[in-house]
């Protein structure tokens, strides 16, 4: 454990004395200026392994870390989620600290089929960034607002991901771009990343 007060954080010559005993058999220590932290190889690494759990239909979570391989001894930090491998299957990639390496966890879950939509503005922002979703999929509508996620020492890419289960399409997408424009497409394709430009009835598939 570190305990520290930094009550002069730019002050490169402030020197403060711990305000108690400190444990060191408990791996305690102190440093009486956070300048000297890399002088002296201070480590604040706190490792224990990650957790990952699987959503059952949105009523309950199970834990299955040891079966993800992703409940890794490190010090994680920052966890992206994405689909990096363009399987249709969110992937998640995990940075550490403290010396650890940068993680690509690919997801192998067999799960039913997906759809990732990017947009393009025109009028609106270049990635369409605040756009609205609404997709209508097998009888059900799915919402989603494009949002890069910013977490700790990571974000996310500014794309739509939609589960469509067994469905052969999105039979139904409205965009509300964030310049007002409503923009709507029928019988788009699965399993596919969709590139939608703004105002354009053509998109791209890859």
């Amino acid at each position: 454990m570190w305990r520290a007060v930094v009550s002069q954080p730019l002050n490169r010559l402030s020197h403060i004395d711990a305000l108690g005993d400190i444990d060191k058999e408990a791996g305690e220590f102190w440093v009486p200026n956070p300048f000297m932290m890399p002088g002296i190889r201070a480590n604040l690494s706190a490792y224990e392994r990650n957790r990952t759990f699987l959503n059952m239909d949105g009523s309950s979570f199970i834990d299955v870390s040891f079966a993800s391989n992703a409940d890794i001894d490190s010090d994680s930090r920052s966890v992206v989620a994405a689909d990096f491998d363009r399987d249709g299957a969110t992937d998640l990639l995990v940075a550490s600290v403290g010396g650890g390496p940068l993680r690509l966890f690919r997801n192998r879950y067999p799960t039913g089929g997906h759809s990732t939509i990017k947009l393009v503005g025109d009028n609106s922002n270049g990635f369409g960034i605040g756009a609205r979703l609404r997709a209508t999929v097998g009888g059900k509508k799915v919402v989603r607002d494009v949002f890069p996620p910013n977490g700790f020492m990571g974000q996310g890419p500014a794309e739509a991901h939609i589960g469509v289960g067994k469905s052969k399409s999105i039979s139904l997408l409205q965009i509300r771009w964030p310049s007002g424009t409503v923009q709507t497409l029928e019988n788009l394709p699965v399993g596919k990343t969709v590139t939608i430009t703004e105002g354009k009835s053509e998109y791209a598939v890859k």
